[in-house]
């Protein structure tokens, strides 16, 4: 996939489902490949996905009933967060429009409820219960639960 430069989009669907010897996609090892890979949450079987879910998989390996379902293939809180943003404007062309805060770029982010990259407030089965408190796009607050 390097050499033709193909990607990946990576869905933790077997978040849901998988068991132990059933877990994937093997992130640590696409990551580590070098093949560009994106994440989503919208190609569930049957439903979307709250990615906060999907990052606590990618994170911990475990499904939906805590078991170690993806063991070796779990990937840092910072590495799940850029597969999620920066890492999709690559797919349709728009890295420089979206996907990172910059100038230039559309003013697209949210405040979470909790500390996402501090793991003494927000410890791992955590991960599972952040929400956004605060949303904008394109620049305009669509949603605000700090008021």
């Amino acid at each position: 996939m390097k050499a033709i430069g193909a990607g990946v989009a990576l869905h933790g669907w077997l978040y849901l489902g998988g068991a132990p010897g059933n877990g994937g996609p093997p992130y640590r090892t696409i990551l580590d490949s070098g093949v560009h890979a994106g994440a989503g949450s919208d190609a569930a079987a049957v439903s979307v996905f709250d990615p906060w879910l999907i990052v606590y998989y990618m994170v911990t390996g475990k499904n939906s009933a805590g078991e170690l379902i993806n063991s070796g293939q779990q990937i840092t809180r910072l590495e799940a967060l850029r597969l999620y943003t920066s890492a999709n404007g690559w797919y349709t062309h728009e890295e420089d429009q979206l996907g990172t805060i910059e100038p230039g770029k559309f003013g697209d982010l949210v405040t979470l409820s909790a500390d996402y990259f501090d793991s003494q407030k927000v410890p791992d089965e955590d991960l599972k219960k952040l929400k956004s408190v605060l949303t904008v796009v394109g620049g305009q607050v669509v949603y605000n639960q700090m008021r």
